[in-house]
Order: structure tokens, then sequence, then C-alpha cells
């Protein structure tokens, strides 16, 4: 089996923002082969994958995974390194290249990849972002009561707006009023504040049980800054997430910085770049989430696959711009806070081919 060409193009959906009615864009890569079998990726850059990365595929066989991901990261270095464009375009054809290895098996990618659970829970991302009109505590409280009440037993707030420690402790307040003790709540910070800062947010938290503090530190001493954190609270420091390469998440891991990685499906290479990372992980008792709550259908997989997948994330069905809702058919679904991984081969999607015509913007790649 080869594969023949590569195409990529964006899909751009209409949903409602801050200000009114916006777009969000969103990538699709498909990796064909001669033998009819079509594996499915998404996000990455068009440019990136069109003119540097599918002229190294054409031609090969999609099953040596690991043979083509060393030569799309060794690609990387001649056009400036591996940066998020040229790992978030790695990620997406490597997921690619697994549905087709998957289909050609006959086997689901989180079977093959290690089937260690057929059940993975998803907690509740979205409360808190810009996009909402209402930024009130109570208004947030209430969208997180509202992901409780569609099964979640976990659902996570966003700090954006939030730009003062009073702020982001009412917002905790109000929604661990709403959904009581029992269930999971997680605040993002987004590296916001430095180490001193940081360390007195998670001491006011403290009475609200958060299950995980995210990102909670700039970037500029950042591990130090984290240990600071660790030590003034009982939640799980999460993060990683921008961090894309193996070396760099090991030196978060022995630095101590971070008790939970998130490494970007994508941004960390797709399949065969997040299992190392999470072998990584295994070796020394730290769980994996693969940040991205716009590809549960990824994520799935990966968290599916091995011991120490803890949950992944995804936007509710009460979200407007649920693309992994949308994208295929029949839809892919969160039921009452868990994913039921399928015995459908590769990762058990299809497009929704009517959905692609109306908000296809454009094709740019066909690599031959």
């Amino acid at each position: 089996m080869r594969i023949t060409s590569v195409d990529s193009f964006i899909v751009r959906v209409p949903t409602e923002g801050r200000k009114g009615p916006t777009t969000g864009d969103w990538v699709v890569v498909l990796v064909h082969t001669d033998a009819g079998l079509t594996g499915i990726g998404r996000g990455g850059s068009i440019e990136v994958i069109s003119q540097e990365l599918a002229p190294v595929l054409v031609g090969q066989d999609p099953r040596q995974t690991a043979l083509l991901w060393e030569r799309m990261y060794e690609t990387a270095w001649r056009f400036g390194g591996p940066g998020h464009a040229a790992m978030s375009s790695i990620g997406a054809l490597d997921v690619a290249l697994w549905d087709i290895y998957g289909k050609a098996c006959g086997q689901p990618v989180w079977r093959l990849l290690g089937g260690y659970r057929d059940k993975v829970p998803a907690y509740a991302d979205g409360a808190g972002y810009v996009a909402e009109a209402d930024q009130s505590p109570e208004a947030i409280a209430a969208l997180v009561k509202k992901h409780a009440d569609l099964g979640y037993d976990a659902m996570k707030i966003h700090m954006y707006e939030a730009r003062s420690p009073e702020k982001i402790v009412e917002r905790v307040r109000c929604a661990r009023e709403l959904i009581g003790q029992e269930k999971k709540l997680m605040v993002d910070l987004h590296r916001a504040w430095d180490g001193k800062a940081a360390v007195e947010i998670a001491r006011q938290l403290e009475p609200y049980h958060l299950y995980w503090i995210e990102e909670p530190v700039r970037g500029d001493d950042e591990a130090l800054y984290l240990r600071m954190v660790q030590e003034a609270t009982s939640a799980i420091v999460a993060g990683g997430e921008s961090e894309g390469t193996l070396y760099g998440i090991r030196q978060f891991i022995t630095e101590g910085a971070l008790q939970l990685i998130q490494t970007d499906i994508l941004l960390g290479g797709g399949f065969t770049g997040l299992m190392r990372i999470a072998a990584l992980c295994q070796a020394y008792h730290l769980p994996v989430a693969p940040h991205g709550a716009q590809f549960p259908d990824i994520n799935c997989h990966l968290a599916a696959a091995v011991p120490n997948g803890l949950i992944v994330s995804a936007y509710p069905d009460c979200e407007p711009n649920e693309i992994w809702s949308k994208l295929y058919d029949p839809p892919f679904q969160v039921v009452d806070g868990y994913i039921a991984m399928t015995e459908q081969p590769g990762l058990g999607l299809t497009l929704n081919e009517d959905f692609i015509d109306r908000y296809q913007l454009r094709t740019s790649s066909d690599a031959n």
C-alpha cells in the first residue's frame, strides 16, 4: 500500500461570538492511498502540509508510522524547527496515518495503540471563554451547572477575563455552590500570574476543593513558579499544552514542575508523539490528559490506549462551536460525560459530506 496524495482544506463554520455572529476555521486533512483507504486528520497548517510534509509522505507505505514521523520531524528542522505550525501539521498527518493503519488492519486505533480501556471520561470545557457575553460569576456558574446537568462529572472554568484574584475566587465559589461537592471542578489560569500571585490565588481557592489548577503561572520562570504553586494547593497542578516535544516535556517532569501533563494531541505530533510522551510520564507516575476540547474524537483514542490516560476535554453539546459533533455522520458523541470506544476500524469516523460541501472554504494541496 502506498500514499498517493494528501489533501487539506478549511471548513469555515458559523458560530456565535461575543460581539455577534462570527466564524471558526478548521483544517481537515485527508491522506489517500492506492488501496482505496483514506485517513482523516484535523488541524495543522495547510501551507506546511502541502509544501513541506506531503512530499515526504507521497509514495510511502502509510503503515510505517514511526518511520514517516521521524522523516516529517527531520523535515521540520529544515524550515525553522519543530514550532507550532510544523508540529501540529505532523500531528494531523500522523493521526491520518494511524486512521489508515487501523482501517487496513480492521482494528480501531485505540486498540492498536494499547487498548487499555473501552470507555473514556470527558470533562466539560468552555465555561468562561471570551465569546460569552455575560462574564459575571453567576452566569459562569450557571453554565457550569448546565454542563453538570448534561451528565459531566468534571467541569473546567477558563479565567480569560477574570484578571484579579477576587474575580477568580468568586467564580469558583459560585460554581461550587451550584454543583455541590461531589463534582470535579477545575480552573485554567492561562499562564497569567507570577509565582507569588499564583500561590496566593491557589491558597484562596483551597476551600473549594479544586481537582486541578491549569497553567497558573507565566513562562518566564515557569518550572520554579509551578513548584511554588504545588506547595500551596492540594489540587493537581496541570499544564504543558504548549510544549510539543518529548524533550520539553522531559524537562518539565525532571524539574518537578507538573503533576498532570496536557500536551496537545496535534502539537505533540499525533499518536506517535503522544505515545512517547505518555510512556515518559508513566515512568514518573504521571497521568496525561491531552489538551484540545475541539478534538475529543482524536484524544479519546490516546486516553483509551494507555494506563495513565486520565480524561479528555470536550465542548458540551450546548456550546455553539462543537465542530466534532457536526463533522461526522453519524455524529461523534459524548454521552453522560463518557466516550464509549467502538470496534470500528481506524478512528471509526465518517465525514459528513453534506456538512463539508456546505462549509468547505477551499482546497489547497493535492500532492502527487
